[in-house]
């Protein structure tokens, strides 16, 4: 009786969730699946097309073009969150570790993106980056020359590092801290009687004992790349940019979808094909990823 008591508590406990999940990310998931087969504007009848929103997405010739620019730009991003914010992430995180001087100042200025909304962390980077009348261009022609002014919303070598340093390394760099804070002192202090310098005791002790959040890290940023929407909207638009340098699958999906006749549709049908496609997209990256994660562990 009081075993039965238990399960029903944990029944209770779990129903609210489960059923905001449901409703909110499994039921939309599922209707996104079957309109994806349908030609709908979203209001009106519905024309059922099979596949034609599948064939057209991947090999229409206008727009298998703006897909995969788009998908190649989600992997670039991916790619740089991976291999140049975590690294700095993990290094800033042990800066803060090692208490170097003005710590909770840099922390500060550090965390402030990521608490703020992303639409103001956009406004700021138009103040900075905008071309005509951004802070950047206009203290490089009074310095050096008006020659050396550039449209630095449409470059994306240099906007890429910009969404990943100024949007993604607070998150990451707090919740390595985090981890770091829980190695005992007296391990690190043993080490260091010992002989242990700090690279070594960097590498020997602090760089084992994040492994957890390490997986945590790797699993958000491989979701927030495969998805990635407001920044780049806030900057420059629904259209991806010059030549489309920004565009993403996110911003694809709402061009297409809800995004007016400007952009040659307004379908709801093709929009959902969009979204089951980045679905499995974001399934397989993240299977490999588990992957190798995994490993990690072991």
């Amino acid at each position: 009786m009081q075993k039965r008591k238990k399960v029903t508590a944990y029944r209770w406990f779990i129903a609210p969730g489960f059923i905001l999940y449901t409703g909110l990310v499994m039921v939309p998931i599922v209707c996104s699946i079957f309109y994806s087969f349908f030609k709908w504007s979203g209001i009106g009848s519905m024309e059922f097309v099979g596949l034609d929103n599948f064939k057209y997405l991947l090999f229409g010739e206008r727009m298998a073009g703006i897909f995969f620019n788009a998908l190649k730009n989600n992997f670039i991003y991916l790619l740089c969150v991976l291999f140049i914010i975590t690294p700095i992430q993990i290094f800033t995180a042990y800066m803060f570790f090692v208490k170097i001087p003005f710590t909770r100042y840099i922390r500060t200025m550090i965390f402030a993106p990521y608490v703020l909304s992303t639409s103001i962390v956009g406004f700021f980077a138009l103040l900075l980056f905008e071309g005509n009348i951004g802070i950047l261009n206009e203290f490089i022609a009074k310095t050096i020359g008006q020659q050396y002014t550039r449209a630095w919303l449409g470059d994306d070598k240099v906007m890429f590092p910009v969404f990943i340093i100024w949007q993604c390394a607070s998150s990451g760099t707090m919740i390595f801290f985090a981890d770091m804070q829980a190695t005992p002192k007296e391990i690190v202090e043993a080490a260091i009687v010992d002989g242990c310098g700090e690279w070594s005791c960097f590498f020997k002790i602090i760089l084992p004992g994040i492994r957890a959040s390490m997986v945590t890290n790797i699993t958000l940023s491989v979701i927030y790349a495969m998805t990635m929407f407001g920044l780049p909207y806030v900057l420059v638009g629904a259209s991806g940019g010059v030549n489309n340098r920004l565009d993403f699958i996110a911003m694809v999906f709402y061009r297409y979808a809800f995004g007016g006749t400007y952009y040659g549709t307004t379908d709801i049908g093709f929009g959902s094909a969009i979204s089951v496609v980045m679905l499995i997209i974001i399934v397989i990256v993240w299977s490999i990823t588990n992957q190798f994660l995994k490993k990690m562990k072991e």
